[in-house]
Protein backbone atom coordinates (compact mmCIF):
# COMPACT_ATOMS: atom_id res chain seq x y z
CA UNK A 1 0.00 0.00 0.00
CA UNK A 2 1.22 3.48 -0.92
CA UNK A 3 -0.27 6.22 1.24
CA UNK A 4 0.22 9.86 0.25
CA UNK A 5 -1.22 12.75 2.24
CA UNK A 6 0.58 15.76 0.82
CA UNK A 7 0.33 19.38 -0.20
CA UNK A 8 2.55 20.50 -3.02
CA UNK A 9 3.24 24.16 -3.87
CA UNK A 10 5.05 25.63 -6.85
CA UNK A 11 5.07 29.43 -6.75
CA UNK A 12 1.48 30.62 -6.46
CA UNK A 13 0.11 27.20 -7.44
CA UNK A 14 -0.67 24.39 -5.00
CA UNK A 15 -2.72 21.21 -4.75
CA UNK A 16 -3.65 18.64 -2.11
CA UNK A 17 -3.72 14.86 -2.35
CA UNK A 18 -4.91 12.18 0.04
CA UNK A 19 -4.77 8.79 -1.65
CA UNK A 20 -4.26 5.14 -0.74
CA UNK A 21 -2.97 3.04 -3.64
CA UNK A 22 -3.02 -0.76 -3.70
CA UNK A 23 -0.42 -3.06 -5.31
CA UNK A 24 -1.48 -4.82 -8.48
CA UNK A 25 -3.51 -1.88 -9.81
CA UNK A 26 -2.89 0.39 -12.79
CA UNK A 27 -4.21 3.83 -11.82
CA UNK A 28 -5.10 6.66 -14.16
CA UNK A 29 -4.48 10.30 -13.27
CA UNK A 30 -6.36 12.91 -15.28
CA UNK A 31 -6.86 16.66 -15.10
CA UNK A 32 -6.45 19.79 -17.20
CA UNK A 33 -3.04 21.00 -18.33
CA UNK A 34 -1.12 22.71 -15.55
CA UNK A 35 -3.20 21.14 -12.78
CA UNK A 36 -0.28 19.33 -11.14
CA UNK A 37 -0.29 15.81 -12.58
CA UNK A 38 3.45 15.76 -13.33
CA UNK A 39 4.26 17.50 -10.05
CA UNK A 40 2.33 14.83 -8.13
CA UNK A 41 4.35 12.05 -9.78
CA UNK A 42 7.58 13.90 -9.04
CA UNK A 43 6.55 14.43 -5.41
CA UNK A 44 5.98 10.68 -4.98
CA UNK A 45 9.40 10.03 -6.49
CA UNK A 46 11.11 12.61 -4.28
CA UNK A 47 12.10 14.80 -7.23
CA UNK A 48 10.21 17.89 -6.01
CA UNK A 49 9.43 18.89 -2.41
CA UNK A 50 6.04 18.43 -0.80
CA UNK A 51 4.60 18.86 2.68
CA UNK A 52 2.97 15.93 4.41
CA UNK A 53 3.44 12.18 4.61
CA UNK A 54 4.25 9.49 2.07
CA UNK A 55 4.47 5.88 3.23
CA UNK A 56 5.06 2.71 1.21
CA UNK A 57 4.29 -0.50 3.09
CA UNK A 58 6.28 -0.03 6.32
CA UNK A 59 8.78 2.43 4.85
CA UNK A 60 8.39 6.13 5.55
CA UNK A 61 9.34 8.04 2.40
CA UNK A 62 8.66 11.34 4.08
CA UNK A 63 7.02 12.86 7.14
CA UNK A 64 7.43 15.99 9.24
CA UNK A 65 10.98 15.04 10.28
CA UNK A 66 12.40 12.96 7.41
CA UNK A 67 12.50 12.99 3.62
CA UNK A 68 13.96 9.98 1.82
CA UNK A 69 15.99 10.87 -1.29
CA UNK A 70 14.79 9.65 -4.67
CA UNK A 71 17.30 6.80 -4.81
CA UNK A 72 15.90 5.36 -1.57
CA UNK A 73 12.35 5.19 -2.92
CA UNK A 74 11.39 2.18 -5.01
CA UNK A 75 9.99 4.26 -7.85
CA UNK A 76 10.85 4.75 -11.49
CA UNK A 77 9.57 7.58 -13.65
CA UNK A 78 9.03 7.80 -17.40
CA UNK A 79 9.43 11.52 -18.04
CA UNK A 80 7.81 13.45 -20.85
CA UNK A 81 11.23 14.48 -22.13
CA UNK A 82 14.23 12.34 -23.11
CA UNK A 83 16.27 11.29 -20.06
CA UNK A 84 18.34 8.51 -21.65
CA UNK A 85 22.09 8.56 -21.12
CA UNK A 86 23.43 9.93 -24.43
CA UNK A 87 26.85 8.21 -24.17
CA UNK A 88 25.32 4.73 -23.73
CA UNK A 89 23.68 2.48 -26.29
CA UNK A 90 20.09 1.37 -25.85
CA UNK A 91 21.25 -1.95 -24.43
CA UNK A 92 23.64 -0.24 -22.02
CA UNK A 93 20.85 2.08 -20.85
CA UNK A 94 18.70 -0.97 -20.12
CA UNK A 95 21.50 -2.83 -18.32
CA UNK A 96 22.24 0.26 -16.23
CA UNK A 97 18.65 0.20 -14.95
CA UNK A 98 18.58 -3.55 -14.39
CA UNK A 99 21.83 -3.52 -12.39
CA UNK A 100 20.62 -0.78 -10.07
CA UNK A 101 17.30 -2.21 -8.97
CA UNK A 102 16.61 -1.93 -5.24
CA UNK A 103 15.15 -5.45 -5.13
CA UNK A 104 17.26 -8.53 -4.50
CA UNK A 105 16.34 -10.05 -7.85
CA UNK A 106 14.67 -8.56 -10.90
CA UNK A 107 11.10 -9.81 -11.37
CA UNK A 108 11.05 -8.66 -15.00
CA UNK A 109 12.56 -10.55 -17.92
CA UNK A 110 14.62 -8.31 -20.21
CA UNK A 111 13.83 -10.41 -23.29
CA UNK A 112 10.09 -10.03 -22.69
CA UNK A 113 10.44 -6.27 -22.18
CA UNK A 114 12.53 -5.83 -25.33
CA UNK A 115 10.08 -7.88 -27.40
CA UNK A 116 6.95 -6.15 -26.12
CA UNK A 117 8.45 -2.69 -26.56
CA UNK A 118 9.75 -3.76 -30.01
CA UNK A 119 13.24 -2.36 -29.47
CA UNK A 120 15.26 -5.50 -30.35
CA UNK A 121 16.55 -3.94 -33.58
CA UNK A 122 17.89 -0.76 -31.98
CA UNK A 123 19.81 -2.18 -29.01
CA UNK A 124 23.22 -1.12 -30.36
CA UNK A 125 22.14 2.41 -31.27
CA UNK A 126 22.70 5.52 -29.16
CA UNK A 127 19.88 7.95 -28.28
CA UNK A 128 20.95 10.49 -30.89
CA UNK A 129 20.23 7.89 -33.58
CA UNK A 130 16.68 7.24 -32.38
CA UNK A 131 13.34 8.72 -33.38
CA UNK A 132 11.05 10.31 -30.78
CA UNK A 133 8.88 7.20 -30.62
CA UNK A 134 11.90 4.92 -30.19
CA UNK A 135 13.20 7.09 -27.34
CA UNK A 136 9.81 6.78 -25.63
CA UNK A 137 9.85 3.00 -25.92
CA UNK A 138 13.39 2.71 -24.60
CA UNK A 139 12.51 5.03 -21.71
CA UNK A 140 9.54 2.84 -20.79
CA UNK A 141 11.68 -0.30 -21.04
CA UNK A 142 14.39 1.21 -18.84
CA UNK A 143 11.90 2.16 -16.14
CA UNK A 144 10.31 -1.29 -16.17
CA UNK A 145 13.72 -3.02 -15.94
CA UNK A 146 14.66 -1.01 -12.86
CA UNK A 147 11.96 -3.20 -11.26
CA UNK A 148 10.35 -0.53 -9.06
CA UNK A 149 7.48 -1.14 -6.67
CA UNK A 150 5.89 2.06 -8.00
CA UNK A 151 6.01 2.85 -11.73
CA UNK A 152 5.20 6.46 -12.66
CA UNK A 153 4.28 7.07 -16.32
CA UNK A 154 4.01 10.68 -17.49
CA UNK A 155 2.44 10.75 -20.96
CA UNK A 156 4.53 7.70 -21.97
CA UNK A 157 2.88 6.94 -25.32
CA UNK A 158 2.33 10.38 -26.85
CA UNK A 159 4.56 9.76 -29.89
CA UNK A 160 3.54 6.18 -30.59
CA UNK A 161 1.24 4.77 -33.25
CA UNK A 162 -2.02 3.24 -32.05
CA UNK A 163 -0.93 -0.38 -32.55
CA UNK A 164 2.23 0.03 -30.49
CA UNK A 165 0.50 2.13 -27.86
CA UNK A 166 -2.15 -0.52 -27.30
CA UNK A 167 0.41 -3.31 -27.16
CA UNK A 168 2.61 -1.48 -24.64
CA UNK A 169 -0.19 -0.36 -22.34
CA UNK A 170 -1.63 -3.86 -22.34
CA UNK A 171 1.82 -5.23 -21.43
CA UNK A 172 2.19 -2.68 -18.60
CA UNK A 173 -1.29 -3.53 -17.32
CA UNK A 174 -0.51 -7.25 -17.23
CA UNK A 175 2.91 -6.63 -15.66
CA UNK A 176 1.32 -4.49 -12.94
CA UNK A 177 -1.05 -7.29 -11.95
CA UNK A 178 1.39 -10.17 -12.34
CA UNK A 179 4.22 -8.55 -10.37
CA UNK A 180 1.96 -6.78 -7.87
CA UNK A 181 3.20 -3.29 -8.76
CA UNK A 182 1.57 0.09 -8.30
CA UNK A 183 1.47 1.95 -11.61
CA UNK A 184 0.18 5.47 -12.23
CA UNK A 185 -0.53 6.54 -15.81
CA UNK A 186 -0.90 10.21 -16.72
CA UNK A 187 -2.46 10.74 -20.14
CA UNK A 188 -4.53 13.37 -21.91
CA UNK A 189 -5.81 10.65 -24.24
CA UNK A 190 -8.80 9.56 -22.18
CA UNK A 191 -9.50 6.31 -24.08
CA UNK A 192 -6.12 5.00 -22.87
CA UNK A 193 -7.15 5.69 -19.27
CA UNK A 194 -10.56 4.18 -19.86
CA UNK A 195 -9.38 0.98 -21.49
CA UNK A 196 -6.39 0.09 -19.33
CA UNK A 197 -6.76 1.70 -15.88
CA UNK A 198 -8.75 -0.15 -13.25
CA UNK A 199 -9.13 2.94 -11.07
CA UNK A 200 -8.68 6.64 -11.78
CA UNK A 201 -7.82 9.78 -9.80
CA UNK A 202 -9.03 13.18 -10.94
CA UNK A 203 -7.41 16.55 -10.27
CA UNK A 204 -10.08 19.21 -9.97
CA UNK A 205 -10.04 22.55 -8.12
CA UNK A 206 -6.53 21.90 -6.76
CA UNK A 207 -7.46 18.57 -5.16
CA UNK A 208 -6.53 15.06 -6.27
CA UNK A 209 -9.52 12.85 -5.57
CA UNK A 210 -9.11 9.35 -4.09
CA UNK A 211 -9.14 6.70 -6.82
CA UNK A 212 -12.49 5.38 -7.98
CA UNK A 213 -13.44 2.67 -10.50
CA UNK A 214 -12.67 4.12 -13.92
CA UNK A 215 -16.09 3.25 -15.34
CA UNK A 216 -17.74 5.34 -12.61
CA UNK A 217 -15.37 8.27 -13.14
CA UNK A 218 -16.13 8.57 -16.83
CA UNK A 219 -19.84 7.90 -16.93
CA UNK A 220 -20.55 10.51 -14.26
CA UNK A 221 -18.83 13.18 -16.31
CA UNK A 222 -15.72 15.30 -16.05
CA UNK A 223 -17.23 18.72 -16.52
CA UNK A 224 -14.94 20.39 -13.99
CA UNK A 225 -11.79 19.47 -15.88
CA UNK A 226 -11.99 21.63 -18.95
CA UNK A 227 -13.75 24.49 -20.67
CA UNK A 228 -14.08 22.05 -23.55
CA UNK A 229 -15.80 19.51 -21.32
CA UNK A 230 -17.97 18.04 -24.06
CA UNK A 231 -14.92 16.15 -25.27
CA UNK A 232 -14.42 14.49 -21.91
CA UNK A 233 -17.48 12.46 -20.98
CA UNK A 234 -17.40 8.90 -22.11
CA UNK A 235 -18.14 5.33 -21.18
CA UNK A 236 -15.89 2.40 -20.43
CA UNK A 237 -17.62 -0.87 -21.28
CA UNK A 238 -16.36 -4.37 -20.52
CA UNK A 239 -16.83 -6.65 -23.53
CA UNK A 240 -15.82 -10.07 -24.82
CA UNK A 241 -14.25 -10.63 -28.24
CA UNK A 242 -16.48 -12.79 -30.47
CA UNK A 243 -14.50 -12.87 -33.72
CA UNK A 244 -12.73 -10.87 -36.41
CA UNK A 245 -14.22 -10.19 -39.84
CA UNK A 246 -10.93 -9.56 -41.58
CA UNK A 247 -12.47 -9.10 -45.02
CA UNK A 248 -14.52 -6.22 -43.62
CA UNK A 249 -11.90 -4.88 -41.23
CA UNK A 250 -14.18 -5.39 -38.23
CA UNK A 251 -14.05 -6.99 -34.79
CA UNK A 252 -17.28 -8.20 -33.19
CA UNK A 253 -17.70 -7.84 -29.44
CA UNK A 254 -20.41 -8.95 -27.02
CA UNK A 255 -21.90 -6.95 -24.17
CA UNK A 256 -24.51 -9.07 -22.39
CA UNK A 257 -27.02 -9.90 -25.17
CA UNK A 258 -25.85 -7.08 -27.42
CA UNK A 259 -23.25 -7.20 -30.20
CA UNK A 260 -20.90 -4.28 -30.83
CA UNK A 261 -18.95 -3.88 -34.04
CA UNK A 262 -15.61 -2.05 -33.86
CA UNK A 263 -12.64 -1.38 -36.15
CA UNK A 264 -10.59 -4.56 -36.32
CA UNK A 265 -8.17 -5.17 -33.47
CA UNK A 266 -6.47 -8.35 -34.59
CA UNK A 267 -4.20 -8.59 -31.53
CA UNK A 268 -7.23 -9.52 -29.43
CA UNK A 269 -8.01 -13.22 -29.22
CA UNK A 270 -11.45 -14.77 -29.50
CA UNK A 271 -13.00 -15.04 -26.04
CA UNK A 272 -10.68 -12.40 -24.56
CA UNK A 273 -12.21 -9.83 -22.25
CA UNK A 274 -11.29 -6.22 -22.89
CA UNK A 275 -12.56 -2.67 -22.41
CA UNK A 276 -13.84 -0.28 -25.04
CA UNK A 277 -14.27 3.49 -24.80
CA UNK A 278 -17.06 5.55 -26.35
CA UNK A 279 -17.36 9.33 -26.10
CA UNK A 280 -20.76 10.53 -24.88
CA UNK A 281 -20.97 12.99 -27.78
CA UNK A 282 -20.71 10.05 -30.25
CA UNK A 283 -23.85 8.31 -28.93
CA UNK A 284 -27.17 8.96 -30.71
CA UNK A 285 -30.47 8.08 -29.02
CA UNK A 286 -33.67 6.77 -30.57
CA UNK A 287 -37.03 6.00 -28.96
CA UNK A 288 -37.68 3.27 -31.54
CA UNK A 289 -35.31 0.85 -33.21
CA UNK A 290 -34.30 2.44 -36.53
CA UNK A 291 -34.09 0.55 -39.81
CA UNK A 292 -31.84 0.84 -42.89
CA UNK A 293 -29.17 3.15 -41.48
CA UNK A 294 -25.39 3.10 -41.86
CA UNK A 295 -24.69 3.00 -38.12
CA UNK A 296 -23.84 -0.60 -37.28
CA UNK A 297 -24.32 -0.54 -33.51
CA UNK A 298 -27.85 -0.28 -32.13
CA UNK A 299 -27.93 -1.21 -28.43
CA UNK A 300 -31.13 -1.66 -26.48
CA UNK A 301 -31.22 -0.48 -22.88
CA UNK A 302 -33.13 1.36 -20.20
CA UNK A 303 -32.81 5.04 -19.41
CA UNK A 304 -31.82 5.27 -15.73
CA UNK A 305 -30.67 8.83 -15.20
CA UNK A 306 -30.80 12.32 -16.73
CA UNK A 307 -28.30 14.95 -15.57
CA UNK A 308 -28.54 18.50 -16.87
CA UNK A 309 -25.18 19.86 -17.93
CA UNK A 310 -23.78 23.07 -16.34
CA UNK A 311 -24.01 24.87 -19.69
CA UNK A 312 -27.82 24.81 -19.53
CA UNK A 313 -27.84 23.70 -23.16
CA UNK A 314 -27.41 19.94 -22.90
CA UNK A 315 -27.79 16.91 -20.64
CA UNK A 316 -26.00 13.64 -20.04
CA UNK A 317 -28.31 10.65 -20.26
CA UNK A 318 -27.26 7.39 -18.57
CA UNK A 319 -28.47 4.15 -20.15
CA UNK A 320 -28.24 0.72 -18.54
CA UNK A 321 -27.15 -1.90 -21.07
CA UNK A 322 -26.72 -5.36 -19.64
CA UNK A 323 -25.82 -3.99 -16.23
CA UNK A 324 -23.29 -1.47 -17.56
CA UNK A 325 -23.70 2.28 -17.93
CA UNK A 326 -23.48 4.09 -21.25
CA UNK A 327 -23.46 7.90 -21.28
CA UNK A 328 -24.94 9.97 -24.11
CA UNK A 329 -24.78 13.75 -24.31
CA UNK A 330 -27.71 15.35 -26.10
CA UNK A 331 -29.23 18.83 -26.27
CA UNK A 332 -32.03 19.74 -23.88
CA UNK A 333 -34.09 20.51 -26.95
CA UNK A 334 -33.80 16.87 -28.09
CA UNK A 335 -34.51 15.71 -24.56
CA UNK A 336 -37.79 17.64 -24.55
CA UNK A 337 -38.82 16.77 -28.12
CA UNK A 338 -38.29 13.05 -27.44
CA UNK A 339 -40.02 13.32 -24.05
CA UNK A 340 -37.38 11.10 -22.52
CA UNK A 341 -38.18 9.67 -19.09
CA UNK A 342 -36.27 7.43 -16.72
CA UNK A 343 -37.32 3.81 -16.93
CA UNK A 344 -38.19 3.79 -20.63
CA UNK A 345 -36.58 1.57 -23.23
CA UNK A 346 -34.09 3.46 -25.37
CA UNK A 347 -31.84 2.60 -28.30
CA UNK A 348 -28.26 3.84 -28.34
CA UNK A 349 -26.65 4.20 -31.78
CA UNK A 350 -22.85 4.19 -32.04
CA UNK A 351 -20.86 4.44 -35.25
CA UNK A 352 -18.27 1.70 -35.65
CA UNK A 353 -15.42 4.18 -36.01
CA UNK A 354 -16.42 5.77 -32.67
CA UNK A 355 -15.63 2.59 -30.72
CA UNK A 356 -12.06 2.60 -29.39
CA UNK A 357 -10.77 -0.91 -28.66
Amino acid sequence: MLIAQITCSRGSFSFRAKVDLKPGVLYGLIGPSGSGKTTFLHALAGIVPADGKIKFKQDIWQDHSYIAPSQRRSTSTVFQENRLFPHLTVKENLLFAEERTLSDSCSVDMKAVVENLEIDRILEKKPEQLSGGQIKRVSIARSILSDPDVLLLDEPTTELEDRLKSKILKFISELTKTNNKITILVSHHLPDIGRYCEETMVISKNVISPPRPTQSVFVRGLADLSNNAESLEGSVLSVTVLDHQRDRGLTRLSLADEIIVAPISADLERGEKTNIFVLARDVILASEQPDKISIRNCLSGHLVEINEYPDGFSSVVIIDIGGQSLAARITNSSLQDMNLQTGQTIFALIKTISVEV
